[in-house]
């Protein structure tokens, strides 16, 4: 039998972010992997595989191929429960398991280090590769959970993160690391400093207006795009209200909506 070959990844490399995914090799299409590296994700040498620390506790290894004919029919089924659109979030044999509609299908074993992904071996149109986006993203924001980081649908510009609805930003997502005073978004970085500006574009709104201290605790708190029975982690709870302190937030007016 013929051994798998895989490319490796790591989100965020430099930061040294205990976040990993792998793809085989002859699945690894250029616009997969233009994808992984607009995300952050960077390819790792075979030494740097060797050196993946995955008796760490918050390591996690998200393993990529196609769908297994089973799988696909799962994937395309219409009997999806906790439906947020395409999205559904169901208990298999006790695991959390991830279901986004025609894309793919992801077990979230909270308590072991490889998770994996299954995707449709026929993702061509636009609506699915932002629905593969939107599944890693889901990913990052579970994996980073423990450690208090932070991901919300949207963007930075201008100096500002720009936090809107999904089906608005396009898979887009920004992370944001408290502690590293880091913000992420696709292509970009940004120092949190206290100038920062957090723009609230997730509803219409005819008007700019400023965000109490508590309107953002609330805000932050139930807007990240963590899919979870459980909800938000006691590290984000510390991580929104340190970081509530220390940033200015406004209603962004809706005629100045964004053209991702």
């Amino acid at each position: 039998m013929e051994e798998v070959k895989w490319n490796y990844f790591q989100y965020r490399k430099g930061y040294d972010y205990p976040v990993y995914l792998r793809i085989k090799q002859d699945e690894a299409t250029p616009k997969f992997l233009h994808l992984l590296n607009e995300m952050g994700f960077g390819t790792l040498s075979e030494p740097e595989v060797r050196k993946i620390p995955l008796q760490r506790a918050y390591t996690r290894m998200l393993s990529i191929q196609s769908a297994s004919s089973r799988l696909q029919l799962q994937i395309n089924g219409p009997d999806l429960l906790d439906k947020y659109g395409s999205e559904s979030l169901s208990l298999q044999m006790g695991m959390p398991v991830y279901t986004y509609k025609k894309v793919g299908i992801m077990g979230l074993p909270h308590s072991k280090t490889l998770w994996e992904l299954a995707i449709n071996s026929d993702i061509f149109h636009t609506d699915q590769m932002v629905g593969v986006r939107v599944m890693l993203i889901r990913f990052l924001a579970q994996a980073l959970a423990s450690e208090g980081i932070l991901c919300y649908w949207g963007t930075v510009k201008d100096g500002s993160v720009i936090v809107m609805k999904q089906q608005d930003s396009f898979g887009e997502a920004i992370v944001i690391d408290v502690n590293k005073k880091m913000i992420f978004s696709n292509g970009d970085m940004l120092k949190i400093s206290p100038s920062l500006k957090i723009i609230r574009k997730d509803k219409d709104a005819g008007h700019s207006g400023n965000l109490s201290r508590e309107d953002i605790i609330g805000f932050l708190s139930v807007s990240t795009c963590l899919l979870s029975f459980q909800g938000i982690t006691q590290p984000m709870k510390s991580a929104i209200y340190k970081l509530s302190a220390n940033v200015a937030a406004s209603y962004g007016k809706f005629e100045q909506s964004l053209n991702l």
